[in-house]
């Protein structure tokens, strides 16, 4: 907005509270107005001084609050909303369930368009609007999600699991790599099931997160079937116990295809 704008702005509004149709005398407690009526009425309109304008303006951005809001962290400023995680469900009409014990139920399509029954036991609420399967603290940054990638040869190689991870959920696409690229990515293999990762990624105010996540990866038909337990890595520590407790529960097989489905 340039200056004579801004100007004009300022002396409509203080005219309008000064001068109205209904004759009413309200004078609103605002800086910038008054500097306007230091400067003097002429006229039934608003004399402003170059001096009094710029106090006005001074003033003005000293009183007024800030409606800019860095957001760092928190459910949205840590994962993407709504990432491409490869999760499609085999029947359209079907809708993914949680019962009161916390148990996620779903049947999704592998590479092969073939029905997966996959399971998982959280403590958190499964999200129903998410494009995939995921549930979460909505409290904190703690999440449980499935990623479905076609499975490629030797991933349980480290580097090779790493480089999958980032063309899948550390990609602009992937829950991670919404606002820009995760840096310094570690992949540390726990077991023969389980992969620790460390990385850094970046809020929506482009603010560095320490995240760290571990995963549980199941084969089914030449599907890879990734169970992502995580949070920022300060609070991971105080998690652990709760995270091996829902990758413990992770269940991903070939369903059987009946007639009727089949039709």
């Amino acid at each position: 907005m340039n200056l004579a704008a801004v100007l004009i702005f300022f002396v409509g509004t203080c005219a309008f509270w000064n001068v109205s149709a209904w004759g009413s005398n309200t004078r609103p407690k605002d800086p910038i107005c008054n500097s306007v009526r230091a400067s003097g009425m002429e006229g039934g309109r608003a004399v402003v001084t170059r001096s009094a304008f710029f106090q006005g303006i001074l003033l003005g951005s000293i009183a007024a609050p800030s409606m800019t809001v860095a957001f760092d962290g928190g459910v949205g400023g840590l994962g993407k909303t709504k990432p491409q995680t490869g999760v499609e469900l085999f029947e359209a009409s079907s809708t993914p369930i949680q019962n009161q014990k916390g148990i996620v139920s779903a049947e999704i399509k592998s590479v092969n368009g073939k029905p997966l029954r996959i399971e998982f036991q959280t403590p958190w609420p499964l999200l129903p609007t998410t494009s995939g399967l995921e549930a979460r603290d909505l409290r904190t940054s703690e999440s449980a999600f499935v990623q479905v990638v076609p499975e490629v040869s030797n991933w349980q190689n480290p580097k090779i699991f790493k480089q999958l991870l980032i063309d899948s959920v550390l990609a602009t696409q992937g829950k991670f790599g919404a606002y820009s690229t995760p840096v310094d990515v570690k992949v540390k293999p726990l077991s023969d099931d389980r992969f620790s990762v460390t990385f850094i990624s970046y809020t929506p105010a482009m603010r560095e997160s320490e995240r760290q996540l571990w995963i549980k990866p199941i084969v089914a038909d030449s599907t890879l079937i990734l169970l992502i337990v995580g949070t920022t890595k300060a609070r991971f520590p105080s998690q652990e116990k709760s995270f091996g407790k829902i990758l413990d529960t992770f269940l991903a097989v070939p369903a059987p295809e009946s007639k009727l489905r089949a039709r």
